[in-house]
């Protein structure tokens, strides 16, 4: 039984040793009869938890976010890491068979532990730890933290999965049709390997520039996201780095963005969407918002002087420009606003041949301060669908 730990100490991939279950399974062999038994109730709590068989969980491990061999061998088909790899799948395959019954034989055998102290119980599960699958599915997907995960952030230097994001689909999205189809036909390129552009959804607020990017990713498989907050834009090249050669698309989403003048984000921006220091992967296409024309506020001083007013207007129009697709969302007027109102309340069976659904519609949105899409979906959220 001792083999165990000793396999667990061989194994080659760090990100594979230090895993929780198998630093648990390795902590069973402990010195001291605490330390052991603690190790095994612990192993047992972990797979509880997660609600996984040992052999699922161990399955599981072999596709889950690493920075180990198995991204470096993706990258390099090294033989020799592929050597390396294959080597651990075949401790790991190992491991996942060890059953609760001999783990509990070996404590009771080696601290002379009574039959009637009750230990906990797993179940072993019987799935396949098999490196061709696992290496057919990274290839496919990348690791298990971006299969599994449609939408991340980046925060803290650090790529986290965004646990609640928005569901929103293409078909709610009324009016706008030609600025959506261009983004989607901008999008199927990018998707299919074939030449694409960085796009700028310039407009109104409310207008449906942020969902029309999320509804894109919700409709597409191939497809991730990645929030880029303001703060974080100087990150770019670390984000490009963490994401190339992957199987994927990712959007990197900068949302709602402006700068104040002088702010070095702005500079770095327009360096990354160029890539003149380090190139965008392939595998990356930047998708940005604004309610800014030129992304960049205006200061009163710019117009004191026409020279330098149009200095200061070119300077500020050069990171749009930087973006191959610039498409506008202008707020609706009245017909088309009520248009949208009725589409939105056809989608949830509301009666739109009520003349008075329309009026209603028209003083929400005057009491609201403008027309939009926004604005429309509000209107119809407050409306009783029974009347």
């Amino acid at each position: 039984m001792n083999d165990f730990r000793l396999l667990i100490s061989s194994m080659v991939t760090s990100s594979f040793k230090n895993d929780d279950v198998l630093r648990c399974i390795s902590g069973t062999f402990s010195e001291t009869r605490d330390k052991a038994v603690n190790a095994y109730s612990r192993l047992c709590e972990i797979l509880l938890e997660n609600g996984k068989t040992l052999s699922d969980y161990i399955s599981a491990l072999t596709v889950k976010d690493t920075t180990g061999l198995f991204n470096e061998y993706l990258r390099t088909h090294s033989e020799l890491l592929r050597y390396n790899i294959r080597h651990d799948f075949s401790i790991l395959s190992e491991i996942s068979h060890i059953t609760p019954y001999e783990l509990i034989g070996e404590l009771r055998a080696r601290f002379d532990i009574s039959e009637n102290f009750a230990f906990p119980m797993y179940e072993n599960g019987n799935a396949d730890i098999d490196f061709e699958q696992a290496e057919k599915y990274i290839e496919t997907y990348g690791n298990s933290f971006y299969a599994n995960n449609t939408a991340f952030i980046y925060k803290n230097g650090e790529l986290e999965k965004v646990e609640h994001f928005d569901k929103i689909k293409l078909s709610e999205l009324k009016s706008y049709e030609t600025q959506r189809k261009a983004v989607i036909d901008n999008t199927m390129r990018f998707i299919n390997g074939q030449r694409y552009n960085n796009v700028l959804l310039y407009g109104d607020r409310g207008t449906g520039k942020s969902c029309t990017v999320k509804a894109i990713v919700n409709e597409y498989p191939e497809l991730r996201i990645v929030l880029v907050p303001r703060s974080s834009v100087m990150s770019l090249y670390d984000i490009y780095d963490r994401l190339r050669g992957l199987p994927l698309k990712f959007i990197l989403f900068l949302d709602d963005m402006s700068f104040e003048d002088g702010a070095p984000e702005y500079g770095f921006l327009k360096q990354a969407l160029e890539g003149s220091v380090n190139v965008m992967p392939d595998n990356c296409a930047i998708y940005a918002t604004t309610n800014r024309r030129h992304i960049i506020k205006e200061t009163s001083s710019e117009h004191d002087d026409e020279h330098y007013a149009s200095d200061a207007r070119d300077e500020k129009a050069s990171l749009s420009d930087r973006f191959g697709l610039y498409l506008t969302f202008i707020s609706p007027d009245k017909a088309t606003y009520l248009d949208i109102v009725g589409k939105i309340a056809a989608d949830r069976g509301i009666n739109t041949e009520n003349g008075e659904l329309m009026l209603l519609a028209e003083r929400f949105a005057v009491r609201k301060g403008n027309r939009s899409p926004r604005t429309a979906r509000q209107f119809i959220d407050s409306v009783d669908p029974s009347k």
